[in-house]
């Protein structure tokens, strides 16, 4: 992998681990209340979803997901949509 690939990557990464931490379903206030990175394992992987072309609507509900399955908290389809535009936002 060339150099500059892996720095649009590490930048592709970050801008969603921002996003990620905007859209905080456990409420934990990253970096003020609770770790910074606690949603940054999920950006690699969203990453790539969007890379091969994961479109806002397929995203929000892989969110919605990993809130209900993952996270143990109720769906909030509205805050998944939300969180899901601004990464596709992000990443473009």
């Amino acid at each position: 992998m060339s150099q500059e690939l892996k720095r649009k990557l590490m930048l592709d990464i970050r801008a969603v681990e921002g996003a990620l931490r905007l859209w905080d379903p456990i409420g934990t206030l990253p970096g003020v209340d609770g770790p910074a990175d606690e949603y940054d394992s999920y950006a690699p992987h969203i990453v790539t979803l969007v890379a091969r072309g994961c479109a806002a609507p397929e995203l929000a509900e892989r969110l919605g997901k990993l809130r209900a399955d993952t996270l143990g908290l109720p769906m909030n389809p509205a805050a998944d949509r939300s969180a899901a535009e601004s990464i596709i936002q992000a990443l473009r």
